[in-house]
């Protein structure tokens, strides 16, 4: 059987910046042809980035989008690229250019059909394919923004193999695209995806994919993009089956890589032929590693290396170069320093201890350890002077000295206060701390510690956070290192310590009992009676089901951060915040 050698280009891209996605595509086209490959592969919407989100309503975006798909064209010595990028449609015909006749239906300005899309280019465009399903699903919203592909599939021979091109969502609907590019005499599948991040999502696209491959009798393989776009993560894990299903090759997690991938597929004379031109064949013996196969990392090490790049990405595609936190002694501070340090570097992360007459001397201690075991600096500004001012502020103001909840809120926004002051003084984003159980039931202080820039763990439960922990220094220990968290942390109560003696559990349910709760209400929205019918306390969902549905207003204001699970806070969950239904009392 003829053969097609694939280079497939995991790339971390950046939305709206063509010239540096140009720049990381014509780095991995150089890399590809060092090792001879007949064709490269790249993500959907590399030369975007995804998701553009209205950027594509912007005047010039698309302009700038062809420029740079133009300036791709003329790469001589180079092979062939099939490049993710938005192209203009006119009277159901893809082309480069606008329609002058398409109108915003929202603003009713002249504005193109746009379509997401996959371009094949060899010495100018050999042929288009155009993404057909439009996910509106989740953190999707494709349907706002694109027009659904139109004309016929697109199949480029080399070799003697035609390759079926498609995009991302394409290929998931059972006898849907992929079944007809292989009815069109397709006989490999090559799909371009932008693929977020979520617990247990490499199975499912390789059990898809293996699904789609008996199907079709054709091998797919299947490029993602990889890197933190705001709160989503991509993960990469690129991978290539044969026409059982069986997996051929996989690229790393959470790294920018060139996968080189030898297929055989079946002989077919179908699709626009596409001459590799280049002198590749001398270069084929020197291809140090072809077909490579990552084993899969387990659950937790994805997790930890989905915040740590999604945690890194937000800080330098937006232009920062340090990061403050305020360090508690408590386990979630502990975890989000750690992932700061193995995210910029420790040379990069201050931690800030700010003691309060509440603080016990032993959170402060570890608070000290922790820097010591991270290498990063821990500075100590103390709260008091501050709390007894404003006490007495509002003492003189209200007529009595706040107490309860009131006091407890004001330390807390002293805090926040310090920390956005050193954030002003040093240019330094705020790494927020609040885990997702807190953000869950507004278990934290608006305008206190929800005040920062990044909120690292706002999609980790606080159960996880310990599982988190455990395995960055279980890490730690097969590499030699110190454990970067201390026993003493991971041993003691949890607590805000924000009144004497207080613990997080005279305030909420203990979290081994809350965590599946919010698992069940808020990822799979489970309804009351389907929680209470899995054997939880009748009372204890309708608490939480109304902390949960107070809280909304407070999770709107909060920063962005790393999405791991499928039903996270912002993009996936989209509640309104004036709401006057509430869960029945059982």
């Amino acid at each position: 059987m003829p053969a097609v050698r694939l280079a497939l280009a995991q790339m971390n891209a950046v939305v709206g910046d063509f010239a540096r996605n140009v720049e990381t595509l014509d780095r991995f086209r150089h890399q590809a042809a060092g090792v001879g490959a007949d064709v490269v592969l790249s993500p959907e919407l590399a030369l975007t980035g995804y998701p553009p989100e209205d950027l594509l309503l912007k005047e010039g975006f698309i302009d700038a989008a062809e420029l740079a798909l133009i300036s791709l064209r003329d790469a001589e010595g180079l092979p062939p690229l099939l490049v993710g990028t938005v192209v203009s449609e006119a009277e159901g015909a893809v082309s480069l250019a606008p329609s002058p006749d398409a109108r915003n239906v929202v603003s009713e300005e002249p504005w193109p059909h746009v379509a997401n899309a996959l371009v094949a280019l060899s010495d100018g465009v050999i042929a288009t394919a155009t993404k057909r399903l439009l996910p509106n699903y989740e953190v999707f919203d494709e349907q706002r923004y694109f027009h659904a592909g139109v004309g016929p599939h697109s199949i480029i021979n080399v070799n003697g193999v035609a390759l079926g091109l498609l995009i991302c969502e394409d290929v998931w609907m059972a006898a849907g695209p992929a079944a007809e590019l292989a009815a069109q005499g397709a006989t490999l599948i090559v799909v371009a995806n932008a693929s977020p991040f979520a617990r247990g999502r490499r199975e499912e696209r390789e059990a898809m994919l293996a699904e789609r491959a008996r199907e079709t009798g054709c091998p797919i393989a299947y490029v993602n993009l990889v890197g933190g776009q705001d709160e989503l993560v991509f993960d990469g894990q690129s991978v290539v089956v044969d026409a059982t299903g069986a997996v051929l090759a996989r690229a790393r997690a959470f790294a920018e890589e060139l996968l080189v991938v030898d297929i055989e597929a079946r002989e077919s004379g179908a699709g626009v032929r596409l001459d590799v031109a280049y002198p590749r064949d001398e270069r084929r013996a020197r291809a140090a590693s072809v077909n490579s196969l990552a084993e899969p990392a387990s659950e937790i090490a994805e997790i930890y290396d989905a915040l740590v790049m999604g945690t890194r990405d937000y800080i330098w595609k937006n232009g920062f170069r340090s990061v403050v936190l305020g360090v508690s002694g408590g386990v979630d501070s502990s975890l989000v320093a750690t992932i700061a340090v193995d995210a910029v570097g420790a040379r990069a992360v201050r931690g800030v201890a700010m003691p309060s007459r509440y603080s016990s001397p032993g959170s402060l201690t570890d608070a000290y350890e922790l820097g010591a075991r991270l290498d990063v600096e821990v500075t100590t500004i103390p709260i008091e002077a501050a709390h007894a001012a404003f006490a007495e502020m509002l003492g003189a103001g209200l007529g009595e000295v706040p107490s309860g909840l009131t006091d407890e809120n004001l330390q807390s926004r002293i805090r926040g206060v310090i920390l956005m002051a050193i954030s002003n003084a040093t240019g330094a984003i705020v790494l927020t701390t609040g885990n997702k159980s807190e953000m869950a039931v507004g278990y934290s202080t608006l305008y206190g510690d929800s005040a920062g820039g990044f909120a690292v763990i706002k999609d980790v439960p606080k159960t996880m956070v310990y599982e988190l922990c455990r395995h960055r220094n279980a890490r730690a220990r097969e590499a030699g290192d110190p454990e970067p968290i201390s026993i003493e942390v991971l041993s003691k109560a949890p607590s805000a310590e924000l009144r004497a003696d207080q613990r997080d559990d005279q305030s909420l349910p203990p979290y081994e009992l809350l965590d599946p709760l919010l698992a069940g209400y808020v990822d799979r929205d489970a309804t009351a009676g389907e929680l209470i019918a899995e054997g939880h306390d009748p009372s204890l969902v309708a608490r939480v089901a109304r902390l949960v549905d107070a809280a909304e207003y407070k999770r709107r204001q909060s920063p962005p951060g790393v999405r791991i699970s499928k039903k996270a806070f912002g993009r996936d969950r989209r509640m309104p915040i004036t709401n006057g239904f509430r869960v029945p009392r059982p």
